[in-house]
Formats: C-alpha cells, structure tokens, sequence
C-alpha cells in the first residue's frame, strides 16, 4: 500500500470511529450496529454482544431506559494498516454520561478505557467494525450503561446470532 492510501485509509477509519461514537452519543446507537460487520463483537468474553442483532438489541435496550447524556471522547488514536483490507486502532475512550436532561452535574468521568477495533473493508470498499474490545483502566462513581444479565439472558435469546444461523 501506498503512502496515499495509508493515509486515506488511516482518514476512513477514524471517521469511522468518531461517527459511531456520535451515532451513540446524539441518537442513542440507533443505526450503530450497521457499522458493524454481519458478525462483528462487540465487547469481550461473556459480557460480549456478537453480531449486529445482539448489538442493534443492546443499543434499542439503552434507548428504552430513559433520557441520558453522554459523550465519549477518543484521544491518542493509533491505527495500523494490516492489510488493503484490514486494519487496528487503538484509543483512549474518556465517557462522561448521566441518566436526564442537560444540564446535568459532573465529578470526574464515568470511566476511561483502552479501546482495540479491529477493521475490514466490506464489499463496497467500506470499513466496517469485526470487533470493538474495552479494557477500562479508570471506573468512576457514576456507572457506565450495563445491560443486566438477567436482562441480557432473556433479550438476546429472541436474537439469532450469527454463527447459530
């Protein structure tokens, strides 16, 4: 790969990245798990949403509690062409969120987290997120947005993952 097309590959990915987290920011992750591939994960190990119903399941449970204000702020990017089609970043993910309406009071951030996603470019030469992985370094007092497990049990066995298909 060329110089130019690292670096409009580099561009691509993370316009990617900052329009999903204002997709999750400004319309509740509406249409967030379309920018994932068919089978992409999004989480890690237990707690992992995988495929785009899970994730489209997850998003449409967090719209249905209520109003919420948040903002997820990405800083000191690294990304690592793999390939013409594959690619990493890495990130600093800074979320400050708070259940109601603007404007609402604030401490210190709800958490601060290494992001990891890996990328591939879908069939129209699009990139598309396989997985988005979270380690948090910083938990505030304010929680995060975690589906109960119990909530999660009995949503996600109505949603056909994509390796059950």
């Amino acid at each position: 790969m060329n110089a130019l097309a690292e670096l409009t590959a580099k561009a691509e990915i993370l316009s990617l990245v900052t329009e999903y987290w204002n997709e999750v920011d400004t319309n509740w992750g509406t249409h967030a798990h379309m920018m994932f591939t068919e089978d992409g994960v999004f989480g890690s190990g237990p707690s992992a949403f995988v495929g785009r119903e899970q994730i489209k399941a997850f998003y449409d449970w967090r719209r249905g509690r209520g109003d919420r204000v948040a903002r997820h702020l990405v800083n000191n990017p690294m990304i690592l062409i793999e390939g013409a089609d594959r690619a990493t970043i890495k990130y600093i993910m800074t979320i400050y969120a708070i259940d109601g309406l603007p404007v609402l009071p604030v401490s210190a951030p709800n958490s601060i987290s290494e992001v990891v996603e890996v990328l591939a470019r879908d069939g129209t030469g699009g990139w598309k997120i396989r997985s988005k992985t979270f380690t948090h370094l910083f938990k505030g007092e304010e929680p995060t947005t975690t589906m109960p497990e119990h909530l999660r049990n009995t949503l996600l066995s109505k949603v056909t993952r994509p390796d059950q298909s």
